[in-house]
């Protein structure tokens, strides 16, 4: 009997799984069409990208205050403008590397998008990736 009750307890206990809850920037929108063609671009991958018009300098600002930043060793590649695309990544949950992630983020400006790379905007990205 104190088995059960034991295990009635846990089992109404809220344990964190490990990933931190995603807050959404303010003002920031869900753009469907990207947020469709970031997911089909990475099979087994859902993405959500959300756009402001925002620098990039205030919305990293924001993340850096609740996640954990993952630093990619290389810089974002450069736009045939000659335009610098920067990028941040953060991690959502326990993993250290994106490889091992299951749940991470990443701001981005300007936006580079569409099956062939033509559609760059000069709006700050928010894209979430999670592992189905």
């Amino acid at each position: 009997m104190m088995c059960f009750v034991a295990g009635m307890l846990l089992a109404s206990v809220n344990i964190p799984c490990g990933a931190q809850e995603f807050k959404a920037y303010a003002g920031s929108k869900v753009d469907e069409k990207a947020s469709r063609e970031a997911s089909a671009a990475a099979p087994g991958k859902q993405s959500e990208v959300y756009t402001t018009s925002d620098a990039l300098d205030k919305v990293y600002t924001f993340y850096k205050g609740l996640y954990k930043e993952f630093t990619m060793r290389s810089t974002g590649p450069r736009l045939p403008s000659g335009q610098q695309v920067k990028w941040y990544f953060f991690i959502l949950d326990g993993g250290t590397t994106l490889a091992d992630s299951k749940s991470w983020m990443k701001i981005q400006r300007p936006y580079v998008g569409g099956a062939d790379g033509q559609d760059i905007r000069d709006v700050t990205i928010i894209q979430t990736v999670h592992t189905k």
